[in-house]
């Protein structure tokens, strides 16, 4: 088996390994995934080279994309070198076009995505501690460039991880000519995909066109863009400790950061915070939407990507899932279930004891009446005019985390007539003496009756 010892920079690799700590303990299992591209390939060699002196098991994996026409060439390139090799090696593959249309997705984040879970599945199988995959120098640099063009924030800033959950880089510290040279003198077959030259794809237009021209006005500037992504991710680390142990846990309320605790903290922390509030909830804000968020001052309720919601309040701020919204449902009488609760309906006489908006001229409805959350928007007739349901709701006192417990009622037609313990439209509306079609709704959860 060939040694490192003529190869400095895969040795200053395999120091990279040890010192991220990459290497599965002796006796485990290190999965390599492999394109037959030049840079996995050499990957392979190099890993199966640290396994021998490491006293790890190396195991290889190759995903099909279905992508181009030589994509069956690439799969048998990777077959027969492992074969050669003694490395066992696991195949798997998809339509990822097919995947890609059905979710909205494009080429890329669906390869990406469909890849990593065959590589994940694949190292649960053969009880891998680590994925490695060939990313390098280069590769980092134009990761960075790239989010710095989107517009991203410190954690984009710091480009690829060394290590993310069990996923490795050993050649992140490892310049691309480094690793052509290693599979020149080595003798390693690899496969070229065609589609790395067309720079129609952004990352394609980086390598081959910017970032020659940046080497060529600042010589080694792709090391340094990699090198200071490093210093970015320490500089990232350190903040997300402080924010973490600023960060309240979450509660049944959802995560509170109290007007106190933001009042404390520079504009940096002050959207980390959010941020970080937002993603233990299982959310994933933009910078737009932080800053709305923190715009609330002393008052104000903001919906969010990801079923959450920021209600502000002048002694707090509180991020909290909402839950799933409740469909329509076309409503019969007597009692039925409903988002949580039981919706009871009646036809009666004595209807003028319950709150407002729970009584319709029964003559009126024109059926099926149907029960829905209210959608934020709409008007209702009232004695002297028309009022938005936003300003009844305010003029009601109902502060807005409440709203959600007054449900509104729409006919056959698609008309809203009445939001339950607001207000029903004045056209609706009973007079004394008259039946009525009442709609009580009782919320299981909180045993009391709410409308």
């Amino acid at each position: 088996m060939e040694d490192l010892g003529g190869f400095p920079a895969m040795e200053r690799a395999l120091d990279f390994c040890r010192a991220h700590h990459m290497l599965p303990p002796p006796g485990g299992v290190m999965l390599c995934a492999v394109s037959g591209g030049r840079d996995s390939m050499a990957l392979l060699l190099f890993l199966k080279t640290a396994s021998l002196r490491e006293g790890f098991a190396l195991r290889a994996a190759h995903y099909n994309h279905h992508l181009r026409p030589t994509a069956g060439r690439d799969e048998n390139l990777v077959r027969q070198y492992c074969r050669q090799r003694g490395i066992p090696l696991i195949c798997g593959g998809g339509d990822v076009a097919a995947w890609a249309r059905r979710q909205g997705a494009s080429l890329e984040d669906a390869a990406r995505t469909l890849r990593y879970r065959f590589l994940e599945e694949t190292a649960d199988a053969v009880g891998a501690q680590r994925i490695a995959t060939a990313h390098h120098v280069q590769d980092n640099a134009e990761t960075v460039l790239l989010h710095l063009l989107r517009g991203s924030g410190l954690r984009g800033l710091g480009g690829i991880p060394p290590v993310r959950g069990r996923i490795v880089r050993p050649f992140l510290a490892t310049d691309r000519r480094d690793i052509e040279d290693y599979v020149a003198r080595q003798g390693i077959p690899y496969a070229e995909d065609e589609t790395n030259a067309d720079t129609a794809y952004a990352r394609n237009r980086l390598r081959r066109e910017i970032l020659p021209l940046l080497e060529e006005a600042s010589p080694g500037c792709t090391g340094r863009i990699a090198g200071a992504a490093a210093l970015l991710r320490e500089e990232e680390a350190h903040l997300s400790a402080e924010c973490d142990a600023l960060l309240p846990e979450e509660t049944e309320e959802g995560v509170v950061l109290s007007a106190v605790l933001l009042g404390r903290q520079d504009a940096a922390m002050g959207r980390r915070l959010v941020r970080e509030a937002a993603r233990r909830l299982g959310g994933t804000l933009t910078a737009r939407q932080t800053e709305a968020v923190l715009a609330l001052g002393s008052g104000g309720i903001l919906d969010l990507p990801g079923g959450l919601q920021a209600f502000r309040q002048p002694h707090r701020l509180t991020l909290r899932r909402l839950p799933p919204p409740a469909g329509p449902l076309a409503l019969r009488r007597g009692e039925q279930a409903w988002n949580g609760g039981a919706v009871r309906v009646e036809e009666t006489a004595d209807w003028e004891h319950l709150p407002p908006g729970c009584a319709l001229a029964a003559e009126k409805v024109q059926p099926p009446l149907t029960i829905a959350p209210w959608d934020g928007g709409g008007r209702l007739r009232i004695e002297n005019g028309s009022r938005t349901v936003k300003r009844l709701f305010a003029d009601r006192r109902i502060p807005p985390q409440r709203r959600e417990e007054h449900p509104a009622l729409y006919d056959g037609a698609g008309r809203l007539l009445a939001v339950l313990g607001v207000a029903v439209d004045w056209e609706f509306r009973p007079r004394p003496g008259e039946r009525a079609i009442t709609v009580v709704w009782e919320r299981e959860e909180r045993g009391d009756e709410l409308l």
